[in-house]
């Protein structure tokens, strides 16, 4: 891949942004998710992206570099704003130091995915193949592992590496959503898998009352996913 490393620098630090350049990126990534959505990333071409944008094929590849490239921050955008988001919400609950985003991440990625079911599917082989580029463990790295510092000082969890457990939440998300894409997690079971995963990944580190608390929470899951594959 020709970009790779200069371009993945420009994902984790873009630089400003003209209102100018803001509104074409905007149109750009607007346009990449309509068309995902219909083809898939295989059939999707640049020259069918800048058509759809109203910019020359060329701008994409100085802007992206590739095709990859492109599909990368793409998907970045729309997996940081849905991590943010929980972000957001569950700093409106400041006294479960910290656990309230691991709460509220599995609704939103849930709800995320059913909002343009299609274009989450053809997101999933991205996030694989391109992880490098996307950057979704420094993402999970930074909103997860804020929380999980905060539950550290609180109490509610015993961890020294918090970049590695940040990073197993991540690799727990993508790979449940990965599994749904693939039709190998049913519709109205993917926030249950996504919910279990998040108590599989905090319960070694846990401690009481938070351990018995998730232990309740796993259980409660595995019934309720008994129930749906019954």
């Amino acid at each position: 891949m020709a970009t790779s490393s200069s371009f993945r620098e420009t994902l984790l630090a873009p630089r400003a942004l003209t209102p100018r350049q803001r509104d074409r990126r905007e149109r750009i990534e607007a346009a990449t998710f309509t068309l995902l959505a219909l083809h898939g990333g295989e059939a999707l071409s640049m020259k069918m992206i800048a058509q759809e944008a109203g910019v020359a094929e060329r701008t994409l590849f100085n802007i992206y570099g590739s095709k990859d490239g492109l599909f990368a921050s793409s998907a970045r955008q729309r997996s940081e704003e849905t991590i943010a988001a929980a972000h957001r919400e569950a700093g409106a609950e400041p006294e479960d130091g910290g656990m309230a985003f691991f709460r509220v991440l599995p609704g939103k990625l849930a709800d995320k995915t059913f909002e343009a079911p299609e274009l989450a599917r053809a997101f999933a082989p991205i996030l694989v193949a391109h992880a490098g580029l996307v950057g979704l463990p420094e993402i999970y790295e930074n909103y997860a592992g804020g929380a999980l510092r905060s539950m550290r000082a609180a109490g509610l969890v015993t961890v020294d590496d918090i970049a590695l457990l940040a990073r197993l939440v991540c690799m727990s998300m993508v790979g449940t959503v990965i599994l749904w894409a693939k039709r190998e997690i049913a519709d109205d079971a993917l926030e249950t898998h996504l919910r279990l995963a998040i108590c599989q990944v905090l319960l070694p580190h846990a401690e009481p009352p938070l351990a018995g608390e998730l232990r309740g929470e796993a259980r409660r899951h595995l019934r309720m996913l008994s129930r749906v594959m019954a």
